[in-house]
């Protein structure tokens, strides 16, 4: 992308010794005491850059000749010479950082009038030679200017407090629309069409209702967008994406699924199993309880025949002698008298017998039944055991299942959003271009641009300074840019309406955010920023200021140099009171500016350089 980078800045006189800066490739950190000439170096860039005069501060006498290297976005480099008071400015096609006394290769002139100034030529460096920018609200246009580009990435510590908009000079009304259209040539990379013929006040009239009406629209659509989400492009491409991962997702919510699924269904198997065994048991504990019963009984049938026939013999009812019926001895005994007491006997034996075969047949009942027990209790174990592994898988396969269903659910939401917000863009871009053929067809809304910036461009714009504020850590709601006040909004605040420190922090950060999103998009932008003192006058809301605490957090200022240095893709040049944090100044190319001549460099100039003069500048 065309950029310009800034090499030096070198201050030679005869007789004099030599003072210089040289420009980091990525951060430089001008930093130190008050009038050590800090904001001289801002303003002399600014002034070989084009600007009308320097004011010199005391140290500077004796000076001839001021350089400032410059590498081109070709690749070459070159150097701009210039006198302190001259209004020509020389180009050599080399590196000069000494007093040189030959022909320039070129000579330019400040003035904007003619071909050969310093501002066309650099224009033309850049790729924008012969760009237009509108003037008025009726067609107006002009040439863009260099110093137009400047406007919006050289900083001073005035304007960095002030309470006009970062994009305006003044509050006045004059030149507003020159100066709103310069951003927008760079935030869209085109500057305004050459037209000849214009519209008469009727047509301006009839169209001017209808192009009030598509701006409120298309205001209250982009209202409606969500900043952070990216332009059209972005969100597509997000779409895209979001599409693959829900592919993704649902794959494996399908996978997981199955495996659940045959998890439940091996579970229920399992438990259809033990209901069975279960069964099977309650039906074996009754038997066994019946046979319990009846072996009971059976024995307790064996105790009352043993009692009979041990009662018999005590009676003697089943031995010979005197009958026990009628006292006859044995020799008056009848064949009648050994029957009935033979038959009672008999009858006792044949009972006993008959009961105790089938008490051993109740037994081997009952040990075949305690077999089938323990095989069938043995069985269930095993169900059981399988029972509970398969509710661990299903458990864990829920675990597994979760955080799935609540990707799928996410990424359903987040595909519904994209598409509303696609939607809004495709719908704004459809009021956009009627809008634009309006515009085309001659028509101009009164007080407003010849042409709005695309809603796409704001909205991205928006984004690069948010981030720019959320990586310096700076807690604020959302940012956006009213194209049509030129105002830099904190939610529904103004900066204006915030404090000089805070009005500061919003101006750097409009700068930033505006090279960052020119770079990234490869649109056309000097390629460098200088802010002086963007954060001097900021204090953050709760006391957080650095000590030799490692612990205590890191202020907005150190988050705002590891961000210009390890983030930012121009260069970025930054004069401040405060000292930069360690680790940039080991990286980083920083210089110290003390009025004590034993402690770095006294200031810009040597410490023999009207040393014991008053520095006007800060």
């Amino acid at each position: 992308m065309p950029s310009i980078r800034l090499l030096h800045l070198t201050f030679a006189g005869s007789g004099r010794e030599r003072a210089q800066v040289v420009f980091g490739e990525k951060l430089t950190v001008i930093y130190g005491a008050s009038d050590t000439g800090k904001s001289f170096v801002t303003e002399a860039i600014d002034y070989m850059l084009g600007a009308r005069k320097l004011d010199l501060i005391p140290e500077a006498e004796g000076y001839s000749q001021i350089f400032l290297g410059l590498s081109l976005p070709d690749g070459s480099v070159i150097t701009l010479m210039r006198g302190p008071q001259a209004s020509r400015v020389h180009v050599f096609d080399e590196d000069v950082r000494d007093l040189v006394y030959r022909a320039p290769d070129l000579d330019l002139s400040v003035s904007a009038r003619g071909s050969k100034n310093i501002s066309r030529y650099l224009l033309e460096k850049l790729g924008l030679e012969g760009t237009l920018i509108a003037t008025n609200d009726t067609g107006g246009t002009k040439l863009v200017g260099f110093r137009d580009l400047l406007h919006l990435c050289l900083i001073s510590e005035t304007r960095m407090v002030s309470k006009v908009p970062p994009v305006l000079r003044s509050t006045g009304t004059s030149g507003q629309t020159a100066l709103k259209s310069v951003l927008k040539l760079l935030l869209t990379g085109q500057g305004e069409p050459v037209t000849d013929a214009r519209p008469n006040a009727a047509q301006r009239r009839l169209q001017k209702g209808k192009i009030g009406l598509l701006d409120e629209l298309i205001l209250d659509l982009q209202r409606q967008l969500d900043p952070h989400r990216g332009n059209e492009g972005e969100l597509a491409a997000q779409l895209h994406r979001l599409l693959a991962h829900q592919d993704t997702v649902a794959t494996s919510l399908r996978e997981i699924t199955l495996r659940h699924t045959a998890a439940a269904g091996r579970r229920a198997d399992v438990a259809i199993m033990l209901g069975q065994y279960d069964q099977r048991l309650a039906e074996i504990d009754d038997l066994l309880g019946r046979f319990g019963l009846l072996r009971s009984q059976y024995e307790s049938d064996l105790a009352r025949l043993a009692m009979v026939s041990e009662a018999g013999n005590l009676l003697g009812y089943f031995r010979t002698g005197a009958c026990v019926f009628c006292g006859a001895d044995p020799e008056h005994q009848t064949a009648e008298h050994d029957q009935e007491t033979t038959a009672l006997h008999a009858a006792v034996a044949a009972e006993d017998g008959k009961t105790r075969h089938l008490l051993s047949d109740l037994r081997l009942t009952i040990d075949d039944l305690q077999i089938q027990r323990e095989g069938v209790a043995g069985q269930r174990e095993n169900c059981a055991a399988q029972a509970e592994q398969a509710d661990l898988e299903i458990a864990r396969i829920t675990e597994e299942l979760l955080p799935v269903e609540n990707l799928a659910s996410e990424a359903m939401a987040a595909r519904s959003r994209l598409e509303k917000e696609l939607g809004l863009h495709n719908r704004i871009q459809e009021l956009q271009e009627v809008r634009d053929q309006l515009v085309a067809d001659g028509a101009v809304p009164g007080g407003r641009p010849t042409s709005s910036i695309p809603a796409g461009a704001v909205a991205a714009f928006d984004r690069a300074v948010e981030r720019a504020l959320h990586a310096w850590h700076v807690q604020l709601r959302s940012v956006s840019y009213d194209q049509y006040t030129a105002e830099l909004f904190v939610g529904d605040r103004g900066r204006v309406g915030h404090g000089k420190g805070m009005r500061a922090v919003l101006h750097a950060a409009f700068a930033v955010g505006l090279a960052d999103y020119c770079l990234g998009e490869e649109r056309i932008h000097p390629g460098f920023i200088i802010l002086d003192s963007p954060l001097v006058t900021y204090r953050q809301p709760v006391a957080a200021r650095r000590t030799d605490d490692e612990n205590l957090p890191d202020s907005v200022s150190d988050y705002f140099y590891r961000d210009l240095f390890h983030r930012f893709t121009g260069q970025a040049i930054i004069v401040e009171n405060t000292d930069p944090p360690a680790d940039i100044t080991g990286e980083a190319q920083v210089y110290m500016f003390s009025r004590d001549p034993d402690d770095h460099r006294f200031g810009f100039f040597p410490v023999g350089a009207a040393r014991g003069s008053d520095v006007s500048e800060s």
